[in-house]
């Protein structure tokens, strides 16, 4: 790695690390120039906008949650790889909801900004449905997972519901009496019960 690299992502690390503890909208590059100890010149010598600064910080904790998401296991069957996904989605809450946060904020900024060139980050995201779709075809093969129409289909609808439910639960409070009713992980994880009575062959 070169010096010109290594002070980059020097520079990603201490963005990430603002991104992560405040506010999109509320981190500046000045902040992020303090928090690295550089000048905000060198900050801009990188990244010639906030947007772009984002999205490389957006790379870098999509590269994290990938290897959270993809970590080595030898379960017995496809059902079990599947379980474990599903499952990710709740320890990542559990031990980083500030990323949820950051998640939902990157969305709703990149809507706004109409940000473009996001190839990279979307074909990480293809690794997530290719090892969630692989293991869809092991379990029918195994016999622990039933077959489903479309699995495609059912790997966008149903990732797309339990994320976007931490996302919820990771920007909001108690605001009224109903959110006291359950804890979050315990949102998460009957949402998730929910999906796998509907992959499992055997109920």
């Amino acid at each position: 790695m070169s010096v010109m690299d290594a002070k980059r992502n020097y520079v990603v690390e201490a963005a990430t690390r603002l991104f992560l503890s405040h506010s999109l909208s509320g981190v500046t590059i000045r902040d992020v120039a303090q928090e690295a100890g550089v000048g905000e010149a060198t900050v801009y010598r990188y990244f010639s906008t906030k947007t772009a600064l984002i999205v490389a910080c957006a790379l870098k904790l999509e590269g994290e949650v990938v290897q959270f998401f993809l970590r080595e296991s030898n379960p017995a069957d496809g059902y079990t790889r599947l379980a474990k996904f599903y499952a990710s989605y709740v320890d990542m809450f559990a031990f980083r909801p500030e990323l949820y946060r950051f998640l939902y904020e990157f969305d709703t900024f990149c809507v706004e900004q109409r940000v473009k060139g996001l190839d990279e980050y979307a074909d990480k995201l293809d690794l997530f449905r290719d090892a969630y779709l692989a293991a869809y075809r092991d379990g029918l093969q195994d016999g622990s997972v039933r077959e489903i129409r479309d699995p495609e289909l059912f790997y966008y609808t149903t990732t797309h519901a339990v994320l976007s439910l931490a996302k919820k639960l990771a920007m909001e409070g108690e605001i009224v009496r109903q959110d006291q009713a359950t804890d979050q992980i315990g949102e998460l994880r009957m949402l998730n019960e929910t999906i796998l009575y509907s992959l499992r062959r055997e109920h």
